[in-house]
């Protein structure tokens, strides 16, 4: 949805405007691009596998590296954090909220990023230290970010994620569909 600008190509048909943001030279597909997972675990794996069925190179970073048979099968390869952020088009977060990663998504990993590159977080809001999210987003550090969660649920009204073209925003809802109550 980021890379395509959806939510701006409906706001703009809705609002009469049937080309609106959308030229051609400012949208992207996922073929080929480099998926980074910060945090392997079962939702990092699915992620992964589902991730490859668009041609995407994925690699990862997790405290607890897999082993070379299981990095084999997943057909992903292990990268050093700062490397993750770095080489990544695409970054993706699932990790738990634990001391060690509160916060741990920061201005040093977030200017490591590319310009065009976008930030998903579908784990833990306070993985991230939203100001400096914020700060990378207005300031064009990175092209976008999808959050699911905040650090403050439900969102503030005035935080200023709300009023940016270069986010989508949703309820902590990425999990939960008709589908997801039966293998809870």
């Amino acid at each position: 949805a980021l890379y395509k600008k959806l939510t701006l190509s409906d706001k703009g048909v809705r609002e009469g405007n049937w080309r609106g943001v959308v030229n051609g030279f400012n949208t992207y597909e996922m073929s080929n691009k480099k998926v980074g997972i910060y945090g392997i675990g079962n939702i990092g794996k699915k992620v992964a596998k589902r991730v490859q069925g668009f041609d995407c190179i994925v690699q990862y970073y997790d405290k607890y590296r897999l082993s070379e048979n299981d990095e084999k099968n997943l057909n992903l390869s292990y990268v050093t954090l700062e490397e993750l952020f770095k080489t990544s088009d695409i970054i993706t977060l699932h990790s738990p909220l634990t001391a060690e990663t509160k916060g741990a998504i920061n201005t040093n990993l977030l200017t490591l990023m590319k310009s065009s590159a976008i930030l998903i977080n579908t784990s833990r809001g306070p993985v991230i230290n939203e100001p400096d999210l914020i700060s990378a987003l207005q300031n064009d550090t990175i092209a976008g970010a999808g959050l699911d969660v905040m650090n403050i649920e439900p969102i503030e009204k005035d935080n200023p994620l709300l009023s940016m073209d270069n986010t989508i925003v949703t309820p902590h809802s990425a999990g939960t569909t008709w589908d997801t109550w039966f293998r809870r």
